[in-house]
């Protein structure tokens, strides 16, 4: 197969098309832009619309691994009637696809009918889009089989981070140390603020099958209705805490600047969609231990100085992970994910009582509890 729409073959080898099972031939091809670790295209055919993906095997040194959990969780989620992703069958009966080159595809039916959100509308949204991950922790807790198995090693922790950063930060990899010294310095003590902040005592938090990169993003919305459909992204789903998919949620959701803003005067922390994120989760019934709802208000600044720290490690290794556009944009992320810390830290009070509120105003009854895998510290 040749060119399509002007697509060089350095983008996608003809081969990697023509090696899955799709509805006709391919009159289209795009690059889909928004994700920051693989390589993502939408392919239209004749007979349907597919994401076509290169997977990041710098970011996910296993390819394996990441493509086993998540044909676990697309399968179990179709069993169980849900609308979410499904993978396209390679011509050879697979559900991935080597190339020569040992570069790793697949592909998955596109969502018809559904868009996704770069940034929230309203409160409905956010409502929606809480109680979407919610559901998917719920739609997992029966998963059978072992558990996932960990895709990435230690992928969240802001202890395990802060240390990488100054490992990173001595080595001085690319001589980018220089220019970075005060957020270096902010970076310590804002987590360092965070790290206190956290409750202490109370025993292990209870382990759970989590999304693990639950942005905003990463959510579907009905393109009629508006209404959240599902949550898509699946490799990182593993063992988690609930914290994790909500400060997560709440760092994309509730500030109206761009990840990437030039100037961090742009950022805010909006209570009233926090206010909406936390109603939404809880109208899913998660039946959250205390222990997990007590985490709950700092979940946004964990997750949000944890992300600054990753971001200005990653610059100073001379931007590996996270895909850039331009220089010093790994930068700028860390910078308003910092100040984007410093405003929730300041607002903990109002964030705690939105979570409590939520929790109080639940409506009884529902799914039983997510059971939780194990207990870890």
């Amino acid at each position: 197969m040749g060119d399509v729409d002007g697509l060089t073959g350095s983008e996608v080898p003809p081969t990697a098309i023509d090696a899955f099972r799709f509805d006709g031939p391919p009159i289209g091809i795009r690059r889909l832009s928004g994700g920051h670790i693989h390589g993502n295209f939408l392919v239209t055919c004749s007979g349907g619309r597919y994401v076509l993906q290169r997977l990041n095997d710098r970011v996910f040194p296993d390819v394996g691994i990441v493509l086993s959990n998540v044909e676990r969780v697309v399968a179990h989620l179709a069993a169980g009637g849900r609308r979410y992703p499904s993978l396209v069958e390679t011509q050879v009966g697979g559900l991935s696809h080597r190339e020569a080159d040992a570069s790793v595809w697949r592909s998955f039916h596109y969502l018809e009918g559904t868009v996704g959100r770069a940034a929230l509308r309203g409160t409905a949204d956010a409502f929606g889009a809480a109680r979407a991950f919610a559901d998917y922790v719920l739609a997992l807790a029966d998963l059978p089989g072992p558990p996932l198995v960990e895709t990435i090693e230690r992928f969240h922790g802001l202890h395990h981070r802060l240390a990488a950063l100054d490992a990173v930060a001595a080595a001085d990899p690319v001589g980018r140390r220089s220019g970075v010294r005060r957020q270096l310095a902010r970076a310590g003590r804002v987590g360092q603020e965070v790290v206190e902040a956290l409750p202490t005592g109370g025993g292990a938090l209870p382990v759970r099958t989590v999304h693990n990169d639950a942005k905003l993003s990463n959510v579907r919305f009905d393109a009629q209705t508006g209404s959240a459909t599902c949550v898509v992204d699946f490799d990182t789903t593993m063992a988690g805490h609930v914290h994790y998919d909500v400060g997560e949620l709440v760092r994309t959701a509730t500030t109206h600047a761009p990840e990437d803003a030039r100037d961090e005067a742009e950022v805010d922390f909006d209570l009233e969609m926090l206010d909406a994120l936390a109603s939404g989760y809880f109208a899913a019934r998660p039946q959250l231990e205390r222990s997990e709802a007590d985490t709950l208000a700092l979940a946004g600044p964990l997750m949000a100085a944890e992300n600054a720290v990753r971001f200005l490690t990653d610059h100073l290794e001379g931007d590996r992970y996270f895909a850039v556009d331009r220089p010093s944009q790994n930068l700028d992320r860390c910078r308003t994910q910092l100040r984007l810390t410093e405003l929730m830290l300041a607002s903990h009070a109002d964030a705690a009582a939105c979570f409590d509120r939520a929790a109080r105003l639940s409506p009884a009854g529902g799914p039983p509890p997510v059971g939780p895998t194990e207990d870890r510290p």
